[in-house]
């Protein structure tokens, strides 16, 4: 295995790759129907990964268009390589197509491309090149991949439930040297009636980003300098403009994942600021109040013992129109936290309807697990890097799966692109990684 050429395996199988990440796999509402349960994207790239699949000689095992999994030959004990191959709106910022797939300066750039449609095909590829080799497994290694992970993985609890569960599961869509386990993940739902000083807002993408623009329209059009004033007072990056007689504030932030507050900065947050504190509109400055701090004191859930980790919550999505208000809450809560105490703190302050749409309770493997020693084995003896296992704010299909753990492809969390504009990975790093994910996958199969 050592003579493998990891540079030239990659290199060559590029164009695919390409053409896996031009496909914009967002989930849409619009185009969901019994045979694409999450749209024409995320039917489409599935679909992509099923005709590589047959041409290459696997087994390809269907699950509804919800999901694949991809093998070499059936066996008594299984182990399943998971990934998602949807990915979140593009957002606003970029500096190219984000679905471009281009190679520029040694980056391949575009939306998937640390979120995770490359480590997706690193596993794939690192399996056909094992299958290649005519390498005997004693397991069953079967590549499962999914299109509905960004949202609320019905797409895993779809496959688990016609599947059952594999002895043991990974997914490359953490850190390294692994994500030993995860904190508990919330997702809450606002509504309310408004009576403000908006006509409109328009805020956020998506629940589990941070939102990097946001728009608003003021209805007291006198109030444009003092607006201007309190902009300029406290340094916000905000537009303040008249367009066809309506008074218009544009608000700039920066995205991240909802998980990694400290990488990001709210758009939505800063503009509630403005408004309610030129206008003194109380719905507004609420929210301000209960979601400026990512890290709870607003809403009184502010983490104490930060060895269980802290807690996060991001507005996401905030719009209101035609008297109505409709936010997205993004919600990372850690052990010795309940879902319930969470949605009831919510519910006490935020004076709205409070509706939990997603609630998935942490994780944890145990260290001295085989599959976990076998896989920080590979790690150390590729890198020799040999820092412990960590506990995640991120949330990836380890949630359905239970006996899983994230590993990779992230060890440098502060460079992490993933939901921000201009996402992209080094080729380099992709070669690494080809070589970790192909031992990886080896070793769990003879272990």
């Amino acid at each position: 295995m050592d003579q493998i050429n990891f540079k030239k395996i990659f290199l060559d199988s590029l164009g695919e790759l390409q053409g896996l990440l031009q496909i914009p796999s967002v989930y849409d509402e619009k185009t969901v129907s019994g045979q694409m349960p999450y749209g024409e994207g995320s039917w489409r790239v599935l679909d992509y990964m099923r005709q590589i699949a047959f041409r290459d000689g696997f087994e390809v095992l269907e699950y509804d268009n919800h999901a694949i999994a991809v093998r070499m030959e059936a066996k008594e004990e299984r182990v399943d390589v998971v990934s998602h191959l949807d990915v979140v709106e593009p957002g606003e910022g970029w500096e190219y197509d984000p679905f471009c797939a281009a190679v520029e300066n040694g980056y391949l750039i575009g939306r998937g491309t640390e979120d995770m449609k490359v480590c997706a095909w690193l596993t794939y590829l690192a399996l056909r090149m094992i299958s290649a080799q005519k390498l005997q497994l004693n397991r069953e290694i079967r590549l499962v991949f999914g299109c509905d992970e960004e949202r609320t993985m019905a797409d895993m609890h779809h496959y688990i439930g016609k599947a059952g569960e594999p002895e043991f599961a990974f997914t490359p869509d953490g850190r390294f040297p692994m994500s030993i386990g995860e904190k508990g993940a919330l997702m809450w739902r606002l509504k309310g009636s408004y009576r403000g000083a908006c006509k409109w807002f328009q805020g956020g993408v998506q629940c589990n980003v941070i939102p990097s623009s946001a728009r608003a329209c003021i209805l007291d059009t006198s109030l444009e300098t003092e607006l201007q004033a309190y902009i300029a007072g406290h340094n916000y990056d905000i537009s303040c403009m008249m367009e066809g007689g309506e008074l218009i504030l544009e608000s700039r932030g920066k995205a991240a994942h909802a998980s990694m507050p400290h990488l990001g900065h709210s758009a939505v947050t800063d503009l509630l600021d403005v408004i309610a504190g030129v206008t003194g509109d109380s719905v507004l400055g609420n929210l301000y109040r209960c979601f400026a701090d990512p890290y709870g004191s607003g809403i009184g859930l502010k983490a104490e013992d930060e060895s269980k980790g802290d807690f996060t919550l991001s507005l996401g999505v905030l719009n209101i129109e035609e008297g109505h208000l409709y936010g997205e809450v993004d919600g990372r809560y850690p052990y010795g936290m309940t879902s319930r105490e969470a949605t009831e703190c919510v519910e006490k302050v935020c004076h709205a309807e409070v509706f939990l749409d997603y609630d998935a309770a942490p994780n944890l493997c145990g260290r001295d697990d085989p599959f976990v020693r076998e896989l920080l084995a590979v790690y150390r003896e590729k890198t020799g890097d040999f820092s412990e296992p960590v506990i995640s704010s991120g949330v990836s299909y380890s949630k359905v799966f239970g006996h899983c753990v994230a590993f990779g492809p992230v060890d440098k969390p502060e460079e992490y692109l993933a939901h921000k504009a201009n996402e992209k990975i080094a080729l380099d790093r992709c070669v690494k990684l080809l070589e970790i994910y192909y031992d990886a996958i080896y070793r769990i199969g003879i272990l």
